[in-house]
């Protein structure tokens, strides 16, 4: 299944195809659990490959809990035997988000998380 939810200034980009989940942009609306529930609905009922892949400027602290959850499922499917990544994008002068996505990394234990830092 593939699909495209367009990006806003408070909400991010979120496009899934063929078991890539790429989530751009910025997340601080106001109901993230409302806004995320569909895309743990999709990674819960994806079978095959995953890859997350994560390129954020800004997250709030509702959406940093419910990118959590969605990355804990992701790690529940790496502990069941598929093949699940996250690559987590972050720019060079963006300490905030490079601490944060070092954070996600430590959390979870299963799944492998590569970090890449990139140019503006």
């Amino acid at each position: 299944m593939n699909t495209l939810i367009p990006g806003t200034n408070r909400t991010p980009t979120i496009s899934f195809n063929d078991g890539v989940l790429t989530i751009s942009g910025r997340s601080y609306m106001e109901n993230s659990v409302e806004f995320y529930a569909p895309i743990k609905k999709l990674i819960d009922e994806a079978e095959g490959p995953i890859v997350v892949e994560i390129s954020l400027d800004f997250f709030n602290t509702s959406s940093s809990k419910c990118l959590m959850d969605l990355l804990t499922l992701v790690d529940k499917k790496c502990i069941a035997g598929q093949d699940c990544k996250v690559k987590w994008s972050y720019k060079a002068d963006d300490e905030d988000m490079k601490d944060s996505a070092e954070e996600f990394r430590d959390i979870l234990h299963h799944v492998p998380v590569e970090l890449e830092e990139i140019d503006d």
